[in-house]
C-alpha cells in the first residue's frame, strides 16, 4: 500500500469535488485528464493513458478493471483487492501514482 498524507479516496473526492464545482477545471479533466490529476498530487506514468467520462441521466459509465493476475484468486485474495484504498478496489491493476506533496514515488 502506498504510503501517503493523504489516500487515492480523500484525492479523488477534490479532484471530483473541484469538477463539479469548476467548470473550467471539468474540461480540463475531461481534455487533458494527467495534467488536471497531476494538480492533486495523482501521477500517472507517461505510458498509461487516461480516459475520463462524465455520467449524465441518462449513462452511466461502467468501467471493468483488467484481471490483476494471471492465476486464480482466492476468496481471501479477492477480499484483499477489494478492500483496498481506491475507488475501484483495483488500482493495483495499473501503475497510478499518489504521491507526497513535493516527494517522488518508487517501488
Amino acid at each position: 500500500m502506498y504510503k501517503t498524507t493523504e489516500s487515492w479516496n480523500e484525492r479523488y473526492a477534490k479532484v471530483v469535488g473541484r469538477a463539479w464545482t469548476d467548470e473550467g477545471f471539468k474540461k480540463k479533466l475531461l481534455a487533458d485528464p494527467a495534467a488536471a490529476l497531476s494538480e492533486f498530487g495523482i501521477k500517472m506514468p507517461k505510458d498509461v493513458s487516461v480516459v475520463v467520462v462524465e455520467n449524465t441521466a441518462s449513462t452511466v459509465n461502467l468501467v471493468l478493471p483488467r484481471v490483476p493476475f494471471e492465476r486464480d484468486l482466492s476468496d481471501s485474495d479477492l477480499q484483499n483487492l477489494a478492500a483496498k484504498d481506491t475507488p475501484t478496489g483495483f488500482c493495483c491493476s495499473h501503475d497510478c501514482l499518489v504521491v507526497s506533496d513535493g516527494g517522488t514515488f518508487s517501488r
